[in-house]
């Protein structure tokens, strides 16, 4: 080996070294802060889960009690609307398991990301209660053209104390995710400013 192919591979060497990306360590407090988010996602994500099975078998097991001629039909828009659910809720989670890169700003943009599909969730509850309460509106009231003997809701009273119920729960439910998102914002925009600039 002579001296010169010797320099020649030192020096490509060294430019390889200087293409490697620095390791940047991402600070504690904003790691402590995206594992807490990571821990309430996996638990609302079981909560979800329970829920729909247990929302569906309740639903499967009410409607098959009743001996209705139209089972398969109530059943097929009871898991079209169980699949929009879920369907949005998959797509919702997209790319907030981890950050591109191992970066303080990355975790950062992960966590507000994260922040701002909360609120798209919450606006997607009230676009998800109106399609069903449109859909049952209409079911009831065909159902009582075809039999007025037989109307798709048997108590309209009960089911609008339902309906008033869950619209006051989700009302404040809504408050409070919009309230608690904007106070962690601000929280993560002081992050920011701490570590980023």
């Amino acid at each position: 080996m002579n001296k010169a192919s010797s320099e020649e591979q030192w020096s490509e060497l060294e430019t390889l070294w200087k293409q490697q990306q620095v390791s940047i360590k991402v600070p504690t407090a904003i790691l402590k802060w995206v594992r807490r988010q990571e821990r309430r996602m996996r638990f609302v994500i079981v909560s979800e889960v329970i829920t729909w099975i247990v929302l569906a078998l309740f639903i499967v097991k009410t409607v098959l009690e009743r001996n209705l001629a139209d089972v398969s039909i109530r059943l097929f828009f009871v898991f079209s609307i169980f699949a929009l659910g879920i369907g949005f809720s998959i797509v919702n989670r997209r790319g907030l398991w981890g950050p591109l890169e191992e970066t303080a700003k990355a975790y950062i943009d992960l966590a507000l990301l994260r922040l701002r599909r909360k609120r798209r969730e919450i606006n997607f509850c009230w676009f998800y209660l109106l399609i069903q309460l449109v859909i049952f509106a209409v079911w009831h009231f065909i159902s009582i053209e075809i039999d007025p003997n037989a109307p798709f809701i048997k108590d309209p009273k009960k089911a609008l104390l339902v309906t008033l119920g869950v619209t006051a729960f989700l009302s404040l439910h809504s408050y409070y995710v919009y309230w608690r998102t904007g106070r962690e914002k601000a929280s993560l925009e002081d992050l920011q400013k701490k570590y980023l600039n």
